[in-house]
């Protein structure tokens, strides 16, 4: 198992938003919020730095973290987001793509707002989450992503959001299944011509809640 922590923290208020440049789908029911700050890969020595910001009390509530849309190929993109009636803390969130393991950044995450995890080699820190090297490649054939609260991959308490395409079987589909999050021998039904996937109506589990994307 191959893991990789970004060590960073974003302070977004809840009343700020604008679009930024990304390539998903506009169809998403939510919209990127900008980082502000640098990042850097696990291990490296250079310190990650952050804004002079004022301290602020955020208070959190019933947040709802899903992946928002995938975009899939070298230079893909995943989002994450928040579609929960208030504002909630992203610290000690994962991706996973099993054997590859991602933590998110601690983030104070807006309702309807999201970040997002880029693939490309010259993904640019101040518009995304860059993760090249740190994740797969987002193939279109086939694949899973989970999000999970904590670090526990096996345990069906801790992933929160689950997405599957192409064929049934991945690693962590049973502990999706097992926490209800999707359904026994299912997957989103895609072909050469799909460059992603956006959710739609998140109400039930499994791929009816998933829009395959075309050119």
């Amino acid at each position: 198992m191959k893991r990789a922590t970004i060590a960073l923290v974003l302070v977004l208020s809840a009343c700020t938003g604008g679009g930024t440049s990304s390539d998903v789908d506009g169809t998403s029911p939510l919209e990127p919020v900008t980082p502000e700050s640098t990042t850097t890969a696990a291990g490296s020595a250079q310190e990650t730095t952050v804004p002079d910001t004022t301290s602020t009390t955020i208070v959190t509530g019933n947040a709802r973290f899903v992946i928002g849309s995938v975009v899939f190929g070298d230079e893909g993109t995943i989002e994450v987001g928040n579609l929960g009636p208030d504002t909630g803390d992203l610290t000690g969130f994962w991706i996973a793509m099993h054997p590859y393991y991602l933590e998110l950044p601690s983030t104070i995450l807006a309702p309807g707002k999201a970040l997002i995890v880029s693939l490309a080699e010259d993904a640019d820190p101040e518009f995304v989450i860059p993760a090249a090297g740190l994740l797969p490649t987002l193939k279109s054939g086939s694949g899973e992503i989970g999000l999970y609260e904590g670090g526990d991959f096996g345990d069906p308490e801790a992933i929160i959001d689950y997405v599957e395409w192409g064929s049934t079987g991945h690693v962590r589909s049973t502990v999706a299944i097992e926490a209800g999050l999707w359904p026994e021998d299912q997957a989103i039904v895609v072909d050469e011509s799909v460059t992603g996937l956006t959710a739609g109506d998140r109400s039930e589990p499994g791929p009816e809640g998933w829009t395959p994307a075309s050119p």
